[in-house]
């Protein structure tokens, strides 16, 4: 993180592929830094959010390869009686829809690769999420204030700043979901104090009470109180860069909802 800031940032900043932001006090001492780029997360064509028995999703999976296997005669109907005997009854009405929309999907990116010929450097998915990803969000470690604050810094940096800016990139940009990868390379069960790395990245439990630092863990940090999410129903591309880290969602239309939420749930916790 400290040499991002000091060797790449900028040259990053111009180029084009991240944007970085500065949060400085009013002498101009940089406090907080944070950076933004696109993002993009797709849903698979195998995918869906059909929820489905073991069973169905078996006749289901064997249905579509034997209808996408061109020198194989059996049909749905011939899989379905495989497990008449079976005592729960089937929906037929809704696995031969279900059936039919994934084998369309397939037979349409076969299609689209056929009639376009483009067979390197493209992947077919079923839907794409246009986002965009935190790829830093990080506290100045030296950095100390005059007197304690009544939040942590990085969470009033999180909610104030960055989702100003979040909702502005957003009216002029589609843009469903903000994400980022957590580098919480700690060792659950020791003290956050311990780790000078995670100290630097997560900058917010450096103004909480050491009792309350020891008991936080970074992605659950994230969770609770930023209201991020692991991901689910799609597939996030995850750069080498952040190997290693967790990924974490947020829909950016629930952004202001989950702001309220949040200085709410922290002003109880104060109180």
């Amino acid at each position: 993180m400290e040499q991002f800031i000091k060797n790449s940032a900028w040259k990053e900043d111009i180029n084009g592929s991240t944007k970085v932001y500065l949060v400085k006090d009013r002498k101009g001492v940089i406090v907080f830094f944070f950076a933004l780029s696109a993002g993009l997360l797709y849903k698979a064509i195998e995918d869906d959010d059909y929820i489905l028995s073991e069973k169905e999703r078996e006749i289901v999976d064997l249905c579509i390869n034997y209808q996408l296997d061109e020198s194989n005669d059996l049909t749905p109907d011939d899989v379905f009686r495989w497990y008449e005997d079976d005592q729960i009854p089937l929906n037929k009405d809704r696995l031969f829809k279900i059936i039919n929309e994934k084998v369309d999907a397939k037979l349409d990116a076969k299609q689209d690769q056929i009639l376009t010929d483009e067979t390197a450097n493209i992947m077919r998915v079923s839907k794409t999420f246009p986002g965009i990803v935190l790829t830093h969000f990080c506290k100045n470690q030296n950095y100390t204030f005059p007197e304690k604050l009544l939040f942590p810094l990085g969470f009033f940096v999180f909610w104030e700043i960055i989702t100003k800016k979040v909702l502005e990139i957003s009216e002029f940009l589609g843009c469903q979901y903000l994400y980022l990868f957590a580098a919480d390379n700690t060792d659950p069960s020791s003290s956050v104090k311990s780790n000078s790395l995670f100290d630097y990245i997560y900058g917010d439990l450096s103004d909480e009470e050491d009792e309350d630092a020891s008991s936080y863990k970074l992605v659950e940090y994230y969770k609770n109180e930023l209201k991020f999410e692991p991901v689910q129903g799609m597939t996030i591309l995850k750069p080498s860069y952040d190997f290693k880290c967790f990924s974490l969602i947020q829909p950016i239309n629930k952004l202001l909802d989950n702001k309220e939420a949040a200085w709410i749930q922290h002003s109880d916790i104060e109180n």
